[in-house]
């Protein structure tokens, strides 16, 4: 076949045209050998005449330019399987990881409570306003009482009568024993003469009736003032219990601290437990909080809790699991109302109080606050991002970038998980760094990486 004859143009033609395809390449590569057959057929089909050497010369040049072509198609095809992708990395480093639960709860003071009225009646004078500094003891709240003040003067009258009618039975009992001891001797005169003959016997008998008389007489007037005695002593019990109602009057400070806020006024009218005042001791502050039974039970005392103002970038506080109480209660318990909790309506709750290790003076009594209680921790552990943990199969991996820029498929076992980041306990050390690739990415063992910025660790407080 000649070089420029037509049937050598189609050829070098359907050369080119395979090779510069790169969708043919793998036609090329692997299906080789059915084409040169039927070049080969082409060859003896179109001239049989030419000569054994230089069918096979021409030949040989035709499956050369196939044969580079292919190797060309083949290597471009490679390098595009294996161009490398960019992953953010992250750093292996030491930490702390941690298992917490988030509620929130409300602010107060050590002590604090709330002072109500022993009774009814009127407020006559308060004596202090709110931020007042009190000391135990010390009289905050006169209230009045006209009705027990009434009855107090009311019982003094009869004490006094009662303390008369007393005198009187008793010189009753002193004329008595008088007249009784005179007439006794009297009747031992008779009695004397009456033995000599100088009087008749029924003389001696008329007088030992008179004594008879006046002994009853004498008796009767003690038992009576032993009545009336008795009748005293519970005059001046009652004349003690309204004094001490009166004294209930006087309101006093059952504790140092501060006043927080005032309820009543002077002249205001007041029924039996109203609230008059709230106060506190400012060295202590203390959280309420309502758990649920879920969180209660893994909740202990001493447990570290961080306590903190609901808002963003608040400071945080440092505190302890002080007091869990030992039944659950519904929402409108005594303990629930206090609290100011009311969120779990119907829902029975576990009050628990947080104390912070030291007073804020800043954050203010009765305004929520959230509080993250630590249930378990554990320091100076590999900690690893949780978005860095793979899970295709029974065992959890990660993508570890090596020192030859590769992504390589790294084994881990897993400790303590927290939130946002879990412990590695096997399969990673300090300073290796691991992939984080997006869901559009796919990595394969040895995929060149470039790696991002590295990613930074999440950080507990």
């Amino acid at each position: 076949m000649h070089p420029h004859s037509k049937e050598w143009g189609t050829l070098v033609l359907l050369a080119s045209h395979l090779t510069s395809s790169g969708e043919c390449g793998a036609l090329l590569v692997n299906d080789a050998t059915p084409l040169r057959t039927g070049i080969i057929s082409m060859f003896k089909w179109q001239d049989k005449s030419f000569k054994t050497g230089a069918q096979w010369l021409v030949l040989s040049g035709v499956l050369t330019v196939i044969s580079i072509g292919s190797s060309l198609v083949y290597m471009q095809m490679r390098h595009r399987a294996a161009a490398p992708v960019t992953v953010p990395t992250l750093t292996v480093e030491r930490g702390t990881v941690e298992t917490t639960i988030n509620v929130s709860g409300t602010l107060q003071l050590g002590g604090q409570q709330t002072l109500r009225s022993p009774a009814e009646g009127a407020v006559d004078q308060v004596l202090v306003e709110p931020g007042d500094r009190v000391d135990s003891g010390q009289v905050v709240v006169v209230l009045r009482n006209p009705e027990r003040q009434t009855a107090l003067a009311n019982q003094q009258v009869k004490i006094e009568q009662q303390a008369v009618l007393l005198a009187r039975r008793r010189q009753e009992i002193a004329i008595a024993s008088q007249q009784l001891s005179d007439e006794r001797a009297f009747l031992q005169n008779l009695a004397t003469l009456a033995a000599d003959g100088a009087v008749a016997r029924t003389a001696v008998r008329d007088q030992e009736e008179r004594v008879r008389t006046v002994e009853a007489t004498m008796l009767t007037a003690a038992a009576e003032a032993q009545t009336v005695l008795l009748e005293l002593e519970g005059l001046k019990l009652e004349q003690q219990r309204i004094q001490q109602q009166l004294q209930d009057s006087v309101v006093t400070a059952p504790v140092s601290g501060i006043v927080l806020g005032v309820e009543v006024k002077d002249g205001d009218g007041i029924d039996r437990r109203t609230e008059l005042l709230t106060l506190g001791n400012p060295s202590q502050e203390l959280v309420q909080l309502q758990l649920s039974t879920l969180d209660a039970a893994q909740v202990r005392l001493n447990h570290q809790a961080r306590v903190s103002v609901i808002g963003p970038s608040a400071q945080v506080f440092a505190g302890r699991v002080r007091q869990i109480y030992p039944q659950a209660v519904s929402s409108s318990s005594e303990a629930d109302r206090s609290s100011g909790r009311s969120e779990s309506a119907g829902q029975p709750t576990v009050p628990t109080t947080v104390s912070l290790d030291q007073p804020t003076r800043t954050l203010i009594p009765g305004s929520p606050v959230n509080v993250e209680i630590v249930l378990e921790q554990r320091s100076n552990v590999i900690a690893l991002d949780i978005e860095a943990v793979q899970q295709t199969g029974a065992e959890p991996f990660v993508w570890r970038l090596d020192e030859a820029g590769k992504a390589q498929s790294q084994p881990i076992a897993l400790g303590l998980e927290g939130l946002t980041t879990v412990e590695v306990t096997s399969g990673l050390r300090a300073g290796d760094r691991v992939l984080l690739p997006s869901p559009d990415i796919t990595l394969q063992p040895g995929t060149t990486v470039i790696p991002q910025a590295d990613i930074p660790s999440v950080e507990l407080p």
